[in-house]
């Protein structure tokens, strides 16, 4: 889970950098090409900001393959642990939860069979009912 997030995280971060220095790239290239004539400095300057601007892109874009790989990662190591945890853990408890049924039956059944016993006063010795042997 935590690779989910950082990755979001970096994502946002990234996007939101790269996307300021195109802008402050293309503020430069839209100011110099309104020129209608540009010194060689200028030139020089304008077609570096051009390819500034495609060095942000590319960087963008590869960071956004890297990030797309965490948050895969990410995802699916959540998915695995849920599933180990579904087959171990929620396993045993469902096998506990219904030995505690099968007992707590058992000594109802027991109670059940007392109380008969002590409203019909007729002594018998007779062992309790399971639950087991009441369904069938």
């Amino acid at each position: 889970m935590a690779l989910v997030i950082t990755s979001i995280y970096a994502y946002v971060s990234t996007y939101t950098a790269s996307l300021d220095r195109k802008i402050k790239y293309f503020e430069v290239i839209i100011t110099l090409e309104a020129k209608s004539q540009r010194s060689k400095p200028e030139e020089d300057l304008l077609t570096l900001n051009k390819k500034l601007v495609e060095v942000a892109q590319s960087n963008q874009k590869s960071a956004t393959q890297i990030t797309s790989a965490v948050l895969g990662a990410g995802i699916a190591l959540s998915l695995l642990g849920a599933l180990k945890w579904y087959v171990k853990i929620q396993a045993r408890d469902d096998t506990l939860a219904q030995l505690q049924i099968e007992k707590l039956q058992a000594e109802i059944a027991k109670l059940k069979y007392e109380i008969d016993r002590e409203v019909g006063g007729n002594g018998s010795k007779e062992a309790p009912a399971t639950a087991g042997e009441n369904d069938g």
